[in-house]
C-alpha cells in the first residue's frame, strides 16, 4: 500500500500528483490511498464518498460531507506518519520525502526507478511526500480510468454544461483562456505574469488565425476582469470556481494559458490542444496548440 502523505500545492498540482501515482498503482498492482486530495476530493466522482480516496476505487459510499470531515483527520494522521516514516523509526513503514525539490525546475523521482521500486519491495506501507514523482507512461496508459475517477460530481457538471451551452449558442468553436495573475505576480519574479491586455492581444491573434471558425473565448480567471479589455471579441466567462473552470477548459476546442498544471490538466483530461504562453513577446500560431499528456 502507498499513502500520499503531503499536499502538493493547489488543484492542478494535486491532480497530477494523484494521477502519476494512480497510473503507477495500476501498472504495479498496489493499493493507493490519497487523503491529500483534501478539500478538492468532494468535487470528484471517485473520491467524494471515500474519506481515504482509495484507488483503484473502493465501494465506500459515505455521505460526502461526513467523508470530507473525516478526511481532515485522516490526512493529519497520514502526514504525521509520513514524517516519522522518513526518519525510519516506524517498523515496517518507510517514507520518501522529496518536498525540497517541489519548487526546482529540474528533477523528479521516477516511480518506475530503483529508489521507489526498492521501497515497494522492502515494506508493506510506503508514504511519499512531495509532488515531483512521475510515471508519464502509466498516466497515459491508464488515462481512461484516471479520467473516470476525476470526473466532476453531478452538481459541478450541471453548472459547467450551462456555461458551455451559452458559449456554444454564440459560436461553434470555443477557445478556453486561462488567465492566471493573482499568485503569478510574484512567482519566479513574475516571469509568467501577464496583464489582461496582453492576454487580449493573444486572443485577437487567435481570432485571426481561426477566423474561418469564428471563435468564442471562454475566459477563466480567479481575478475579476474588465470586459472593456476584450472589446470586439466574442467572450463568455467560465463558471467562476476552480473545479468548474478546470472542467470547462477541458471541454473547449482549444486552450491557451501561461505555464500551469491547471491548464495542462485540462488538456490531459479533455484531450484538448493547449497553447502554453511561455513569454510576453510570444506570437500565437496554430502550431502552438498541441496535446499535453
Amino acid at each position: 500500500m502507498v499513502i500520499i502523505s503531503s499536499k502538493a500545492g493547489r488543484l492542478g498540482n494535486r491532480l497530477f500528483q494523484s494521477a502519476h501515482f494512480m497510473g503507477n498503482a495500476l501498472s504495479k498492482g498496489y493499493r493507493l490511498l490519497n487523503p491529500s486530495l483534501g478539500e478538492y476530493a468532494s468535487f470528484f466522482e471517485g473520491s467524494s464518498r471515500d474519506p481515504l480516496c482509495e484507488f483503484p476505487q473502493s465501494d465506500r459510499n459515505m455521505d460526502p460531507e461526513f467523508a470530507d470531515q473525516c478526511r481532515d483527520f485522516i490526512y493529519a494522521g497520514a502526514h504525521l506518519l509520513g514524517l516519522l516514516a522518513t526518519k525510519g523509526i516506524v517498523p515496517g513503514v518507510r517514507g520518501i520525502d522529496i518536498r525540497r525539490f517541489d519548487e526546482a525546475d529540474e528533477g523528479d523521482v521516477d516511480l518506475n526507478g530503483a529508489v521507489f521500486g526498492k521501497l515497494l519491495e522492502s515494506v508493506k506501507l510506503t508514504l511519499p511526500m512531495g509532488w515531483k514523482f512521475s510515471d508519464h507512461a502509466g498516466m497515459q496508459r491508464h488515462r481512461d480510468q484516471i479520467i473516470r475517477y476525476f470526473t466532476p460530481v453531478h452538481s459541478v457538471r450541471n453548472q459547467v454544461e450551462l456555461a458551455m451551452k451559452r458559449a456554444r449558442e454564440i459560436g461553434g468553436f470555443l477557445i478556453g483562456v486561462h488567465i492566471r495573475q493573482e499568485d503569478y505576480r510574484y512567482w519566479k519574479g513574475g516571469v509568467h505574469y501577464y496583464e489582461t491586455k496582453r492576454y487580449s492581444q493573444w486572443m485577437r491573434q487567435c481570432a485571426e488565425i481561426f477566423s474561418d471558425r469564428k471563435p468564442v473565448f471562454m475566459v477563466c480567471s480567479s481575478d475579476e476582469q474588465n470586459p472593456e479589455d476584450f472589446r470586439g471579441l466574442n467572450v463568455i466567462y467560465g463558471p467562476g470556481f476552480p473545479v468548474g473552470d478546470l472542467h470547462a477548459l477541458s471541454l473547449c476546442d482549444r486552450i491557451m494559458g501561461p505555464p500551469s498544471t491547471f491548464s495542462i490538466w485540462a488538456s490531459y483530461f479533455g484531450n484538448t490542444p493547449l497553447c502554453i504562453l511561455q513569454k510576453r513577446e510570444q506570437i500565437v500560431i496554430r502550431e502552438n496548440f498541441t496535446l499535453h499528456h
